[in-house]
């Protein structure tokens, strides 16, 4: 029998949705405030066992393509470390294997993974690295902790993803950047084929996302947290990079990208999406419109 998992959106609270998708497990919604797309209701359980089934079986899956996957992962750093030029060190919450905790390291940073999987802690550790058992809602660590947090595909699996924000927020020191990335709800599988996709399936992704949200709703919900989005979108000029001769190389890659980005934007290509947004020095405050309603 199902149960209620939202009773209004866990963004804006407005509690109207329209029907979005629906399996005897579970039900999406779509936000008739902010357009966020979230879980409605969910048999009970249905999530019980998440480490066991998704962390335990996939220790090589973690590991394959490592290189690639640092990387990726460094390409990202380097993106925060833009807005963030004073930064000494990373914390990534939802580790995984620890690819963040590599690239950051690469990057001259002093690096702290945080997962609420023992086994993804375990992992990391083992490689060598410093990572802390956690929760996103309830991270082990003093206010203004770190000048770089990144959330890379963790917000859609916590189900109080604002409580998540503000967490980040309080972690985070003056003037430090969050780097959130998640799915994009605009994807055209999404869209055009919700019950055939895997973002909604209760035997693929729907037991573990909660909520999917839009570019627009994304940097929101960073602003009520206390943040200011500062960049939405992958189309990012690495100016500290863009010097001597390896500028041509910089702006060529930073075009063919921006060009890249428009195109998946328009034909829903786009599997996900990243917001970069800066927690407000001592000295400033966020702008009335974005301050979270007490």
């Amino acid at each position: 029998m199902l149960a209620p998992f939202y009773s209004a959106c866990p963004v804006c609270k407005a509690t109207e949705a329209r029907a979005v998708v629906a399996f005897k497990e579970l039900s999406y919604g779509r936000c008739t405030g902010c357009g966020l797309i979230y879980k409605r209701e969910q048999v009970p359980g249905l999530g019980v066992g998440y480490e066991e089934n998704y962390f335990k079986h996939n220790r090589a899956k973690y590991l394959s393509r490592w290189d690639h996957r640092v990387r990726k992962c460094l390409r990202q750093v380097l993106v925060c470390q833009e807005y963030a030029p004073h930064a000494k060190d990373l914390l990534d919450v939802g580790c995984s294997a620890g690819y963040v905790l590599e690239a950051a390291r690469r990057a001259g940073l002093k690096a702290t993974g945080l997962d609420y999987s023992q086994f993804s802690v375990s992992l990391c550790r083992e490689r060598g690295y410093t990572a802390e058992y956690g929760s996103l809602t309830r991270m082990p660590f003093p206010d203004a902790s770190f000048d770089i947090i990144t959330l890379k595909h963790t917000l859609e699996h916590v189900d109080q993803p604002m409580d998540g924000l503000r967490e980040i927020q309080r972690v985070l020191r003056p003037g430090g950047v969050a780097f959130v990335i998640v799915p994009d709800a605009a994807y055209y599988k999404i869209i055009v084929m919700p019950r055939k996709g895997r973002s909604f399936r209760p035997d693929r992704r729907g037991w573990q996302h909660h909520v999917y949200f839009y570019e627009h709703n994304l940097a929101d919900a960073c602003a009520r947290a206390g943040m200011a989005p500062v960049k939405a979108g992958k189309d990012i000029l690495r100016r500290r990079l863009a010097k001597g001769l390896r500028a041509p190389y910089e702006y060529v890659r930073f075009a063919l990208l921006w060009a890249w980005v428009q195109v998946c934007r328009v034909t829903h290509l786009r599997r996900e999406i990243q917001v970069i947004a800066q927690k407000p020095k001592a000295d400033a405050r966020l702008p009335a419109s974005h301050a979270e309603a007490a």
